[in-house]
């Protein structure tokens, strides 16, 4: 049995009707690009984020912080000048520098009520493990005069 000649195969498609195929980064630069661009500000953020919860958490801690917070809250001229609810800020500024029993502590704590915000001031040095407050005054934006929390007595601006 002879089967005879088979038939030819078709012609393989004209190479101009075949794109070529794309690369990696031809088919992907849409979302790499941004990727790529947006990463390293996003981890600088989040580093920049870790740092100040870090420096505001060891400012917080402190116990020049927290006495001026509690006199804060518990002084009745400072609670009727704010109005209730009073409610402590959380951008504090200034320092603390501590070295085993010694230290001093320069401290900017913004506090807010219904009436008025303002800041309360606390200034105070560590002598033999004992912190010993200079100052912890409240300042209202837009009065003219302070209150010392510690005299229970009106500040003027040039005592500041």
């Amino acid at each position: 049995m002879s089967y005879g000649n088979a038939p030819a195969p078709p012609p393989p498609p004209a190479a101009s009707h075949i794109p070529p195929k794309k690369g990696w980064f031809s088919r992907n630069w849409k979302w790499f690009v941004p990727l790529v661009v947006l990463t390293p500000i996003l981890l600088i953020g989040l580093f920049a984020g870790v740092v100040l919860t870090f420096v505001f958490g060891l400012l917080k801690s402190s116990e020049p912080y927290k006495h001026g917070v509690e006199v804060v809250m518990r002084d009745p001229r400072a609670q009727q000048a704010l109005g209730p609810p009073v409610k402590i800020g959380r951008l504090v500024s200034g320092n603390v520098n501590t070295t085993l029993d010694s230290g001093e502590a320069d401290l900017g704590i913004p506090v807010y009520g219904s009436a008025h915000e303002g800041k309360v001031y606390v200034i105070a040095k560590k002598s033999a493990g004992v912190w010993h407050y200079e100052k912890i005054q409240l300042w209202l934006e837009g009065q003219p005069s302070g209150l010392d929390l510690l005299t229970h007595t009106t500040v003027s601006p040039e005592e500041r």
